[in-house]
């Protein structure tokens, strides 16, 4: 399992200064754009880079390119046709926080997801998993009404779609691709709810959910995780060199793009493992693909700080700091962008509670997520 890997390396690659005192930081790691896969197992690797970072030391946010040529290949896997159908248009670019209300949530027992109405805090409905199988992974599309529902069966993992009604009560699952094996892979869907992109091993492969045509990328040893992709088949995501989130880099990849393709880096990590810290987490990328938000952990000036980024995804050039740099030894949430509007203009964000970031500034609502939602294991969250 992914979570497992991820888990034993990062150890290895502590086991140095594993008895080092930890900074007081609470690191939360799942994105969303209106997106799931993100589980705690992550919070938890994150607590043992945070135990890392007893040395200060001071890393500069460089922008060495380093683009890694992948070559097109058939995505294997299995297209159902003839059920699938589009995600409703986006919200305005100068939509409120209100356009998404609706938030799907799996894991936390019986293999089903429950429909929850943030807003009112009440549940609109529970997903059943199909027989033989449990829910274990969820995306969304930009409707707010559209997700993807990953079944771990017995054999085969399958990707649902759920529609959900005015009211958000959910519609039934249709089967739309399957993939042998029982392993759960990191995935995204285009805010249009076309494309489906997901991360076997060291692979980043995507499938058309209208016409079964697949398409995939090898870029040699390393995993890819967090992944958001926008409406013009730009996808970002979170990539592990070796596997290891010792030098883990933020890339983009035009998946739209024919003949031959670039992951580019975006963000790079560490140039070398005795920096220890300067890591870019839970990449987001807006619909429209113009810009990426990365939450930017690193050693600054006084010890381990912490900072939401905007990158241009053309050029990428940082275009701004979106919130302040917060020193890890003060006790506060690390944010985390998990909804944008088409432009970025609007967030809905995690800081330690869920609220909008406008202008550099994050403003709390009172919203009720799911408890837990975000931090507890096996759970990954929809938005």
């Amino acid at each position: 399992m992914l979570d497992e890997e991820l888990r034993a390396g990062l150890a290895e690659w502590v086991r140095p200064v594993a008895s080092l005192p930890a900074p007081d930081i609470r690191v939360l790691r799942r994105r969303a754009r209106r997106r799931g896969m993100r589980r705690a197992a992550t919070a938890a690797v994150m607590t043992a880079v945070v135990a890392a970072t007893a040395i200060g030391i001071t890393v500069g946010v460089s922008r060495s390119p380093a683009p890694v040529a992948v070559a097109p290949l058939a995505a294997p896997g299995t297209w159902h046709p003839g059920r699938w159908f589009p995600a409703g248009a986006l919200s305005p670019p100068d939509a409120g926080p209100a356009v998404a209300p609706y938030v799907v949530t799996t894991g936390g027992g019986a293999g089903r997801a429950v429909v929850t109405n943030v807003f009112t805090g009440r549940t609109t409905g529970t997903i059943s998993p199909p027989p033989g199988s449990s829910l274990a992974g969820v995306a969304a599309a930009g409707d707010d009404h559209t997700f993807l529902l990953a079944a771990r069966g017995a054999t085969s993992v399958g990707f649902y779609e759920e529609r959900l009604g005015d009211s958000g009560r959910p519609g039934p699952l249709v089967l739309v691709f399957s993939l042998p094996g029982r392993t759960v892979p990191w995935f995204a869907v285009s805010p249009d709810a076309r494309v489906l992109a997901y991360a076997p091993a060291d692979q980043i492969r995507t499938i058309s959910l209208a016409t079964g045509v697949g398409r995939s990328w090898t870029a040699g040893d390393g995993k890819a995780i967090d992944l958001s992709l926008a409406s013009d088949g730009t996808l970002v995501f979170e990539w592990l060199p070796g596997g290891s989130l010792a030098h883990a880099q933020a890339r983009l990849l035009d998946t739209a793009s024919p003949g031959l393709g670039v992951a580019r880096v975006l963000v790079p990590g560490c140039a070398n493992v005795a920096d220890l810290v300067c890591l870019p987490l839970s990449p987001l990328i807006t619909p429209d693909g113009s810009a990426v938000f990365v939450t930017y952990l690193f050693n600054g000036k006084g010890g381990l700080v912490a900072q939401m980024q905007e990158f241009s995804a053309r050029t990428g050039r940082m275009l701004r700091a979106v919130t302040p740099a917060v020193p890890s030894q003060r006790q506060v949430a690390v944010c985390q962008a998990l909804w944008s509007d088409p432009g970025g203009s609007q967030l809905t964000a995690f800081c330690g509670r869920a609220g909008t970031i406008a202008g550099g500034r994050f403003s709390p609502a009172s919203w009720q997520l799911p408890a837990g939602s975000l931090s507890r294991d096996g759970e990954s969250v929809g938005w």
